[in-house]
């Protein structure tokens, strides 16, 4: 789908058609910002923590991967409030690969303030064509107190990203 995003009070009150789109859907959903006349992706990021209840949504990344014949720039990003060291960081990414045939790819740990931040200034280092991360869909109170970095990032990025249903 397409979006322009939203801001200001309507951002944080009600949120873009997207962001809707995308705490609701069953289905992965691919958000484009701006018109892009031959849709190719050579370079996919997918950010994530590797935490096992992404394994089922990472198959679907993977085939649609695969299908773009994409390179694959793995990335968990390390925040101030929830820093890991490199080892572990390291550890977890290999962990939840064991088991994958994931094809071409790269891993990373990104530093940065916020997940948002770090997933928008990783996907420009590596030029991506397309952004891949998970979403728990939450709403309500869940919603409102906790937020949702996908949608965030839907709001805020430029580049188009893909959102898949934990």
């Amino acid at each position: 789908m397409g979006s322009h995003g939203a801001s200001g009070y309507k951002e944080l009150f009600i949120g873009s058609n997207a962001e809707k789109i995308v705490r609701t859907s069953e289905v992965p959903v691919l958000v484009i910002k701006n018109e892009i006349p031959e849709f190719r992706v050579h370079n996919m990021v997918f950010a994530s923590d590797f935490s096992a209840e992404i394994r089922k949504p990472f198959t679907q990344l993977l085939a649609l991967a695969k299908g773009f014949g994409a390179k694959l720039h793995l990335v968990m990003i390390n925040t101030p409030n929830s820093f890991k060291p490199t080892h572990v960081a390291e550890r977890i990414m290999t962990e939840f690969l064991d088991g994958f045939e994931v094809g071409e790819h790269s891993r990373h740990i990104y530093n940065d303030i916020n997940v948002e931040k770090g997933i928008i200034n990783f996907a420009n280092t590596m030029n991506a064509d397309l952004v891949g991360m998970c979403t728990h869909g939450r709403t309500g109170f869940a919603h409102f107190f906790n937020g949702s970095i996908s949608e965030d990032l839907v709001n805020h990025t430029v580049r188009p990203v893909v959102t898949f249903k934990i």
